[in-house]
């Protein structure tokens, strides 16, 4: 938990405000989106209330640019819990752990069917104009077995999904770099057979 943002800010922000400010490196949004999680907006006009379903993963349409109307708000936030063949990590590298905005930031949910991966959610901060869930190497890794060779294969697709830049926060080499290394941090702390005795 104390990866998640700063103390003043858990204690101070909500997870819809983090959501809704579209910040391209939010802790909470990235973990989130590997959830595949579900939000409700409403919006109250003439005093209907009008009401629609959005996934989380569907909500970034480009910088601070969201899928919504004027005078929607969220109201609901929901996610499907974890159950016994699921696996979750989150990662996350700053200047100052604790206290930092991200400089990348990931996550992974994978779902197992024997050692066989049945559903993923892998998405990246830091590396896009938006909290980025990567698609394509999600999909990618349905229906795959775990090994050394998935994640270099994983690290490559996710490079054709990431877009960084340069900034305060480190290069875009630098960026890409710390992305592969957060993917294989995930893959490592999950599935520590993975690393040789």
């Amino acid at each position: 938990a104390k990866l998640i943002s700063s103390t003043p800010i858990r204690n101070m922000a909500t997870i819809g405000g983090n959501f809704i400010n579209a910040s391209p490196i939010g802790d909470f949004t990235i973990f989130f989106l590997a959830l595949n999680a579900q939000l409700r907006l409403v919006h109250t006009s003439d005093d209907r209330e009008f009401i629609r379903n959005i996934a989380l993963r569907n909500l970034y349409k480009g910088y601070k640019e969201l899928d919504t109307t004027p005078g929607e708000v969220v109201t609901k936030i929901w996610f499907e819990l974890p159950g016994k063949n699921s696996f979750f990590n989150f990662e996350k590298v700053s200047k100052r752990t604790h206290l930092d905005i991200a400089s990348v930031n990931s996550a992974i949910h994978i779902k197992m069917n024997g050692n066989v991966i049945d559903e993923a959610g892998l998405s990246a901060g830091g590396v896009a104009p938006i909290p980025l869930y990567l698609r394509k190497t999600s999909e990618f890794l349905r229906g795959k077995v775990i090994s050394e060779d998935l994640v270099n294969d994983t690290i490559e697709i996710a490079y054709e999904e990431i877009s960084p830049i340069s900034d305060a926060r480190g290069s875009k080499e630098y960026k890409r770099l710390l992305l592969r290394q957060l993917i294989k941090a995930h893959f490592i702390s999950l599935f520590p057979s993975l690393v040789s005795p």
